[in-house]
């Protein structure tokens, strides 16, 4: 398989800035267990305890088998696991071995992962197992075909049926027998992302632009191998993989991950293992908070909580300032992993006022006009940056991949912000029609046209609807033949029977006679939100 490579010019700026270095992933996460052989780094929700020492012999044992298995440079190696330290170290095997770690979240349908595994070609497939009401191990057939002999597959725990080797067979390999990988502009990732289009891309990243942006933030945070992180976002998601995994154990610090997040297991937990940072979507912050509140207690070494992926109302931030907590909003999307955030020299106030600043000095970020053309401070425009962060393309997919990363490098976002005086940005909507729900994207096209197959389904709209504490959930109105209505529970039935993600299936269902639409017949889907809103029923039924 092809990849993109870094334009050449840019790749000897950015070494000659220091921006880029010469380590890879494996190369930094073995000088940290040289530097901390038994400093934690690693701690779950089910007690477990790794140290670097620890961490590393499981890691060098499972690429051991992954290397007389033929996995190798440019191999792509797929996972849809928890954050359970079995996923740590399948992670961190697959660098180790040079090659490619394609995560997926436990969200995705088996449509999905099979989706992702052909749009890979993936050589190995790793499945958790039975994970609350998932089990993929069920649907491994559907997935990879009734053949897959061709490709390796591991299970890390118990399922509806056994597929391919046992996880826990592979912790007795001994030392991996390759070198470490030493090129860090090789390909080190690949993440799947929803946008506009129909279906999830595949965003290619390397092990320089991986690790720069992690520098960013520790810089910018102060963080150091003294800090522990809490993370329940999926470390098989872009936020909970980069800024979990590789920023933490990069570093020298404590990564502690969480399965299933409660509020009350978060608290214990990040009580547990003195957590100093975390970062996650905001039902994470508005629960643990109110957690804290119900249990008069706060977490006196928690010095940030980073958040992203909606709007902080401020009633939200102040609420848990009052405990203790400083909140620091971020901004960024998987392709430019999160390029901006509120520094902690920043007014308190930047928190709910704005989307923070650039996160580090090779960081560019303009707004512009339709034009192209850079918008005057306070005028909104497109959001777009660029720097040595910022991804090298999609997979297989190079006419989108020029749709959305110009020829000098910008990253245009397809969300709507503005610029203020003190370098901050605020973003003010979405000219992508996406839906945000609880930091998962949601692509409108995607969902609509699985809606329009419902026996009777004529047209169909998919919008997002405000939600308190998910920022938003997906409203669909959908018009149907003579006599046929439809409710979210038959929705719900028929997409997940298909395999579909059940937070990409809308939460509420209305079914009219038509749908607003401009003279040249597109849908108006600002009138259907503002519709939904007002409880305007479209002339048609509701349920």
């Amino acid at each position: 398989m092809k990849f993109p490579s870094p334009n050449p010019a840019v790749a000897e700026r950015y070494y000659t800035e220091a921006y880029w270095r010469s380590n890879s992933t494996s190369q930094l996460f073995e000088t940290m267990v040289q530097h901390h052989s038994e400093r934690t780094a690693l701690s779950d929700a089910e007690g477990n305890f790794f140290t670097y020492r620890e961490l590393y012999s499981h890691v060098e044992s499972v690429a051991a088998y992954f290397a007389r298995s033929g996995i190798s440079k440019e191999d792509i190696v797929t996972i849809c696991a928890p954050n359970w330290w079995q996923t740590v170290v399948c992670i961190l095997a697959t660098l180790r071995v040079g090659a490619i770690i394609n995560p997926v979240p436990m969200t995705y349908g088996w449509k999905d992962i099979k989706y992702v595994v052909d749009t890979c070609q993936s050589k190995a497939l790793i499945l958790a197992g039975k994970f609350r009401s998932a089990d993929h191990t069920v649907h491994l057939e559907d997935i990879l075909g009734p053949d897959y002999s061709g490709k390796l597959v591991i299970q890390i725990s118990d399922g509806g049926q056994q597929v391919g080797k046992p996880f826990s067979e592979l912790l007795s390999e001994g030392e991996c027998p390759l070198p470490l990988p030493a090129k860090p502009d090789n390909v080190a990732a690949i993440l799947f992302t929803s946008g506009t289009e129909s279906k999830p891309k595949g965003v290619i990243h390397t092990h320089n632009t991986i690790l720069y942006g992690e520098r960013c933030f520790v810089e910018t945070l102060g963080l150091s191998h003294e800090d522990t992180c809490f993370m329940a976002s999926p470390i098989s998601h872009a936020s909970g993989f980069l800024h979990g995994v590789i920023l933490t154990l990069t570093t020298g610090g404590q990564l502690s991950i969480l399965d299933v997040f409660t509020a009350s297991a978060a608290v214990d937990q990040m009580s547990r293992d003195e957590v100093t940072w975390t970062m996650g979507a905001t039902p994470f912050l508005v629960e643990t908070a109110n957690e804290l509140r119900a249990r008069k207690v706060t977490l006196p070494s928690l010095r940030y909580f980073l958040c992203g992926g909606a709007p902080l109302p401020e009633s939200v931030v102040r609420q848990a300032m009052d405990i203790g907590m400083r909140v620091l909003s971020v901004y960024g999307s998987t392709e430019s992993p999160p390029h901006t955030v509120v520094w902690p020299s920043d007014p308190a106030e930047n928190a709910w006022t704005t989307d923070g600043r650039a996160a580090g000095a090779g960081i560019e970020i303009k707004i512009v006009d339709d034009n192209g053309d850079p918008c005057p401070v306070g005028e909104i425009g497109e959001e777009c940056s660029r720097g040595p962060n910022t991804f090298l393309g999609y997979l297989n997919a190079p006419e989108i991949t020029a749709q959305s990363l110009d020829a000098d490098g910008w990253y245009h976002s397809g969300d709507l912000a503005y610029q203020r005086p003190d370098g901050s940005i605020r973003i003010s909507g979405r000219i992508k029609d996406m839906i945000v729900r609880g930091g998962q994207n949601i692509a409108a096209r995607e969902v609509e046209e699985l809606l329009i197959q419902i026996p009777g389904c004529i047209e169909c709209a998919l919008v997002g609807i405000p939600h308190e504490r998910l920022g938003e959930t997906g409203g669909a109105v959908l018009v149907m033949a003579p006599g046929r209505v439809v409710g979210v529970q038959e929705v719900y039935d028929l997409l997940v029977a298909q395999g579909v993600a059940k937070f990409k299936i809308p939460e509420r269902i209305e079914c009219w006679d038509e749908l607003p639409k401009t003279p040249s017949g597109k849908i108006q889907k600002f009138k259907v939100q503002k519709m939904l809103a007002e409880g305007v029923q479209g002339g048609g039924n509701t349920k």
